[in-house]
């Protein structure tokens, strides 16, 4: 079979390799220059900070055997509490990211895998018995795209599945990190600093005598900024940080801001239409936004594709 795959995700990479060693022809399209798509890194300074996932856990079985073995000595654990309302969140939780970046997870998911960088797929059209991809026919399409883009793709009702947004920023400060905590969570969404995360607590990731943190706003909070200039959101969420971490404004250094427009399923989604024979969905658009969530969804769809023989 041909199959083509939409967004390298970590949902698409995986679906696209199961296919890949069943002995079919599979094709990733990405419309971005990256791989992972949510587990998302980069450089701020010579440091490697996540701007996305900030960890994930391995709950499942089947799920944390594939990631060790992708993995590998990548695989590392984060030792230090979170802290909800003063209180230790989910205290033993296991908490796993990768040594260079969470993003290695999709590039080494990506290996042997012919992946099209920096393609946006606008429609997925019937021709005949085959869909039309970019201009190739294949058997069977999967989307790994959040459920907007992929209701777009097929041609479907885009409201079915709500998304919520997500404003992210990472901050450099120059002075040590204490050490004390991993980070700060507020579940109530009534807190604009709904997570807070340093990343030293990664080792290896932060150079020198300083100190980078990661806030994710909340959905509310994010909702209201969304379209604002990011210079606005991105200095009052450092304020805020100041302020509730006893950081010095002087101290202050490199600064990033990212935008998730489709950061995490919404609570309380709607079951999604059934769709046309040969045309599947993987990620959260079918399940919850989890790391290991995703996967599974990936080996899933991976399994219907094959059963089904494409159609």
């Amino acid at each position: 079979m041909q199959i083509a795959v939409i967004g390298a995700g970590i949902s698409g990479l995986v679906c696209a390799q199961k296919l890949a060693v069943a002995g079919h022809q599979v094709l990733v399209f990405e419309k971005s220059r990256s791989l992972g798509g949510r587990c998302a890194s980069r450089k701020l300074g010579d440091h490697v900070v996540d701007s996305g996932v900030q960890y994930f856990t391995l709950r499942d079985s089947e799920v944390r055997k594939e990631v060790q073995s992708v993995a590998g000595d990548q695989l590392k654990t984060i030792t230090l509490p979170i802290y909800e309302a003063g209180e230790i969140y989910r205290n033993g939780e296991e908490r796993f990211y990768l040594k260079d970046g969470n993003n290695r997870l999709g590039k080494l998911l990506a290996e042997g895998l012919e992946v099209r960088k920096e393609t946006e797929v606008e429609r997925v059209l019937l021709r005949g018995k085959k869909w039309e991809v970019a201009g190739e026919l294949f058997d069977g399409v999967v989307s790994s795209a959040p459920w907007p883009q992929s209701a777009v793709l097929f041609g479907m009702t885009g409201g079915q599945v709500a998304f919520e947004p997500n404003l992210t920023a990472c901050l450099e400060y120059l002075v040590p990190w204490d050490g004390a905590k991993y980070a700060t969570l507020d579940a109530t969404g009534q807190e604009p600093l709904a997570w807070v995360g340093c990343e030293n607590a990664k080792k290896g990731r932060i150079q020198g005598e300083k100190s980078v943190y990661v806030i994710q706003a909340s959905t509310a909070y994010s909702q209201k900024y969304l379209e604002k200039d990011p210079a606005e959101w991105l200095s009052d969420l450092s304020e805020r940080l100041e302020r509730s971490w006893g950081l010095s404004p002087a101290k202050r250094g490199a600064t990033f801001g990212h935008r998730w427009r489709y950061a995490r399923r919404g609570r309380g989604a709607d079951h999604l239409s059934a769709l046309a024979g040969g045309l599947y969905l993987c990620g959260d658009s079918v399940s919850d936004s989890r790391v290991e969530s995703v996967w599974k969804s990936g080996i899933e769809v991976a399994e219907k594709v094959l059963a089904r023989g494409g159609l």
